[in-house]
C-alpha cells in the first residue's frame, strides 16, 4: 500500500513540475514567436516548435536603417548599469550614516527618507521632467541615470543591514588609524556585500524595464531605451510583430543572465539575518 508520505512527495513533484510549465511556456512561446514571421504568428493553433521559422527578425533589427537596436541595448545597459553603481555607493553611504553616526535631525531626516516612499512616483514625474529639462539634460544618459539614483528604500535597507554591525569592529579600525572613509570602504563594504547584490538585482530588473521615466524624457530614437523602443516599433510605417517579438527575447537575455550570476548573492543577501549564531 502507498504510504501517505509518497503520495505527498508525487503531488509535491507534481505540482512543481506544472507551475514549472507554466512559468517556462510562455517564455518557450516567445522564443518560438521571435523565429516566425509576422504573417505566420498569429496561425492556430499555436506552434511550440520554430518549423516555418528563420533568423531575418533577428538580421532586420541589427541591419538596415529601420532600426537602432544595438544602441538600444546600448542605452539600457549604461542606464541600468552606471546607476546600480551610483544609487549602491549613495544608499551604503547614507546608511551607514544614518545607522553608525550621531547627529542633529537624524530621525528627522530618516523620517522624512521614508515618508516619500508613500508618494506615488507619478507625482513627482512632472516636477522631476521640469527639473531635468531646465538643466537640458533631455535626451541625454544625465537625464536617464540621475534621477533614478536616490532611493528611499535603498537607504532604508542599508541602514538596517549596517546597523547590526558591530560596533567594536569599527572601534578597533579607528584605533588602528583607520579613517571614516577607510572604515566604510574596507570594512563595511565588503561584509554588506549580499545586500548590496539584493538591491543591485532590485534597481537593475526595475529600470531595465522601466518605460514612463525615459519614455518622456527621450525624443530622439537614438536615446531610447529598449522598452520605449519596443513599444513604439510600430510606429516605422510597417507591420513588425516578428521583429518585436525578437526584440522583446533579446531584452528578457540580459534580466536571466544577471539573476543567474548573481543568484547565490540574492539569496545571501534575502536570507542575511534570518538566522543568528
Amino acid at each position: 500500500m502507498v504510504s501517505d508520505r509518497l503520495v505527498r512527495e508525487i503531488a509535491r513533484f507534481a505540482f512543481l513540475i506544472v507551475s514549472a510549465l507554466g512559468i517556462l511556456l510562455p517564455v518557450w512561446l516567445l522564443l518560438v514567436s521571435s523565429f516566425r514571421q509576422t504573417t505566420n504568428l498569429l496561425s492556430y493553433p499555436p506552434k511550440l516548435w520554430p518549423d516555418d521559422g528563420d533568423f531575418s527578425n533577428y538580421i532586420n533589427l541589427f541591419t538596415g536603417n529601420t532600426y537602432h537596436f544595438g544602441r538600444w541595448f546600448l542605452n539600457s545597459a549604461v542606464v541600468c548599469g552606471v546607476g546600480a553603481v551610483f544609487m549602491l555607493l549613495f544608499c551604503s553611504m547614507a546608511g551607514y550614516a544614518f545607522a553608525k553616526k550621531q547627529f542633529a535631525g537624524k530621525q528627522l531626516l530618516i523620517a522624512l527618507i521614508l515618508a516619500t516612499t508613500m508618494i506615488p512616483g507619478i507625482v513627482t514625474l512632472i516636477p522631476s521632467f521640469l527639473i531635468v529639462d531646465k538643466l537640458g539634460w533631455t535626451n541625454s544618459y544625465l537625464g536617464l541615470i540621475l534621477p533614478t539614483i536616490p532611493n528611499a528604500f535603498g537607504v532604508f535597507m542599508m541602514m538596517q543591514f549596517i546597523r547590526v554591525l558591530p560596533g567594536e569592529l569599527l572601534e578597533s579600525a579607528k584605533l588602528d588609524g583607520c579613517g571614516e572613509y577607510g572604515m566604510f570602504f574596507r570594512i563595511v563594504l565588503p561584509i554588506i556585500q549580499p545586500s548590496l547584490g539584493v538591491l543591485a538585482i532590485f534597481h537593475f530588473i526595475l529600470n531595465w524595464g522601466s518605460l514612463l521615466w525615459p519614455l518622456i524624457i527621450t525624443t530622439e530614437e537614438k536615446m531610447k531605451t529598449l522598452p520605449v523602443a519596443i513599444a513604439g516599433m510600430r510606429s516605422f510605417g510597417q507591420v513588425t510583430s516578428g521583429e518585436m517579438m525578437a526584440a522583446t527575447f533579446l531584452s528578457f537575455i540580459p534580466l536571466f543572465v544577471v539573476f543567474l550570476f548573481a543568484r547565490e548573492k540574492f539569496i545571501e543577501g534575502v536570507t542575511a539575518g534570518a538566522v543568528k549564531g
